[in-house]
């Protein structure tokens, strides 16, 4: 079957079966069989024995319909994310998601909500979690028939289409990434407690598991057999964790453990279909499919096909010249370096610039250390690009001033300009030209990748402390910053493809003393939605030691003003009106050892080795 007729297959099949059950299904929960509707009858024909690959998913569905049967036989009182059954729907269902997902299924958008959405919402396990973690009965019935549903299709999915041994070797590679980003609580549709979160950990590991044994038995042969007991050895240890655990926030040396399942997916590869998840920014191995990338592995820029080196240090070499020139601002007053200026991490620690236009005040100038790679720009995310962000700051009245005809009327009046523009791939002076060149300058030069967590990641285990794997745990774990602090950037893009941003609104005040909420409007001035109000992009904390102060007025002065504001509970913590902060957003109850390894992992493990003012040196001239 054609991938085509695959798919169209699957959507024929679950739009028919969704649609039966949207009609036939009680919503108190999951139906038992339907009597033979006549005696008379024929009886219908056995079917056929399913497969021993498409058993992966059809077992995974089966229990997870048993685990959901035995939660709403029983609903919990009070709060529920914890109960037995729930921990066993979660497992399972993990066990099933890295084929369910990566089908595109409409089973696969009920349960999990669409696969790439900049609102987050999840779709009906993390309802069904919500439900739960408030106590409210009537609404785990109803988001547990959803579930079902969706179990329903994904069994009948697995009888009716192939799966094909290419795509579970493919599954496998990513699900052992998945679970590196899972350990780091990172994965977008996170459920709320700790027990839920080692259930899922536990379930990815279980497909894992089971895919490459049914992969190596389907296959039987020595070099089969042979990359089997590769994932085992892979395996075991990460199974010895999560075994040990009782929660996630048992779960310590989180590093370690993601750095594990770099080493499970080479060995899941070598069972066929070596997919990455992503290129590597920095190769570590000859293979491509020898690449152990983990969630802590920063990816390569997408900046240009393979193969044009060359077209992208004409772009840089230009861009260094153009990042440090004055002329490209309205009477020769600034250029890009005196707000992102290199000796302060290219940032420029001020609590605000200075405008150009005395009737606009500007957002504190973030850094432009990795955000070249992100999914979107600017504080409102308004831009999605960094090449626009880049023309879009030239031309902005209050910072550089120059409209496109005079950028170009100032660079064309510069000899040694012509002759660089005229030596690119496709010459001429023009604003994609300008805006081409900065980008590759910030890529090549703003993404030193040798902080001690790129090291790490790289396979050098001891480039982290045990302080700072310590205050990794805390980030990832009590302290739930890496829900929106995404590793490996370890700002608001998501993996694996970092091509969707995230924002939230956390009621940052005027001042770390808390007294009034800063009015400013954030996203919600861009988009118009009530939701989006006072959210702002996830900025990266690489480099944070070098680019105080912080958020997006800049009134906290330290790290450690930043800690405690969220240690709080952010914004409504303080006892601020905040009806838009996000959930994930709230008291931690940090103790002081816990809060110094946090600030050891983001002062010292996120601080990359080359200074900044070395960094434009990477470009020539």
């Amino acid at each position: 079957m054609t991938s085509r007729a695959a798919h169209a297959a699957i959507a024929a099949v679950s739009l028919a079966l969704l649609a039966g059950a949207c009609r036939d299904k009680p919503e108190a929960g999951p139906a038992s069989p339907s009597p033979s509707s006549s005696t008379s009858a024929s009886p219908a024909a056995p079917p056929e024995p399913l497969t021993p690959l498409a058993r992966l998913s059809a077992d995974a569905a089966s229990r997870a319909q048993r685990a959901l049967e035995a939660l709403l036989a029983h609903p919990p009182s009070g709060r529920g994310d914890a109960h037995p059954a729930y921990l066993d729907l979660r497992r399972a269902v993990a066990s099933g998601a890295p084929l369910w997902r990566r089908r595109g299924t409409i089973g696969g958008e009920v349960l999990f909500g669409p696969e790439r959405s900049i609102d987050e919402g999840g779709g009906a396990m993390l309802r069904l979690d919500r439900a739960l973690v408030e106590g409210n009965e009537e609404a785990i019935r109803r988001e547990g028939a959803q579930v079902d549903r969706a179990l329903r299709l994904f069994a009948e999915e697995a009888r009716r289409v192939p799966v094909s041994p290419q795509a579970v070797q493919s599954a496998l590679s990513l699900a052992a990434y998945d679970l590196g980003a899972l350990a780091l609580e990172s994965t977008a549709g996170l459920p709320e407690g700790p027990a839920a979160v080692l259930a899922d950990l536990r379930g990815t590991l279980d497909f894992i598991d089971d895919g490459a044994r049914t992969l190596a038995s389907g296959a039987g042969t020595e070099a089969a057999s042979s990359a089997l007991s590769a994932v085992r050895a892979a395996i075991d240890p990460l199974r010895a964790r999560l075994d040990a655990a009782q929660t996630a926030l048992d779960l310590q040396d989180r590093a370690g453990f993601v750095l594990q399942t770099g080493r499970l997916g080479v060995a899941a590869r070598r069972l066929g279909h070596p997919r990455l998840p992503y290129r590597p920014r920095v190769s570590t191995a000859e293979r491509e499919i020898e690449e152990p990338v983990s969630a802590l592995t920063l990816p390569a820029p997408r900046l240009g096909p393979r193969g044009e080196a060359s077209r992208d240090e004409a772009h840089a070499s230009l861009g260094r010249m153009l990042f440090f020139d004055r002329r490209l601002s309205r009477g020769g007053v600034r250029s890009c370096a005196s707000c992102h200026t290199p000796e302060k991490g290219f940032a420029d620690g001020l609590v605000r610039p200075k405008s150009l236009e005395s009737s606009i005040e500007l957002r504190h100038t973030p850094t432009l250390l990795y955000t070249s790679l992100h999914a979107a720009q600017l504080w409102d995310g308004r831009t999605l690009t960094a090449e626009s962000q880049a023309l879009g700051v030239i031309h902005a009245r209050a910072e550089m001033g120059l409209s496109e005809d005079e950028l170009l009327s100032a660079l064309s009046a510069v000899p040694d300009y012509q002759a660089r523009f005229a030596a690119l791939p496709e010459p001429g002076i023009t604003a994609a030209n300008v805006g081409r060149a900065l980008v590759a300058f910030e890529v090549a030069a703003l993404v030193p990748a040798d902080a001690p967590i790129d090291r790490f990641a790289r396979g050098e285990e001891g480039a982290l402390s045990a302080e700072q794997r310590r205050g990794l745990d805390v980030f990832a774990g009590k302290g739930r910053c890496a829900r929106c602090h995404i590793p490996p950037f370890f700002g608001g893009s998501r993996p694996r493809d970092f091509a969707v941003p995230v924002f939230a609104a956390i009621g940052v005040p005027t001042d770390p003393k808390g007294k009034a909420l800063d009015p400013d409007r954030g996203r919600g001035a861009v988009t118009g939605r009530a939701i989006d109000e006072a959210a702002f992009k996830t900025p990266t904390v690489r480099d944070a030691a070098r680019t105080a102060p912080y958020f997006h007025n800049g009134r906290f002065a330290t790290l450690e003003e930043v800690v405690d504001f969220y240690d709080k509970g952010g914004g409504q913590g303080l006892g601020l009106s905040v009806p838009t902060q996000d959930p994930e957003v709230r008291k931690l109850g940090l103790s002081k050892e816990e809060t110094q390894a946090l600030l050891a992992f983001m002062r010292e493990g996120l601080l990359d080795r080359t200074p900044p003012e070395k960094l434009a040196e990477r470009v020539p001239k």
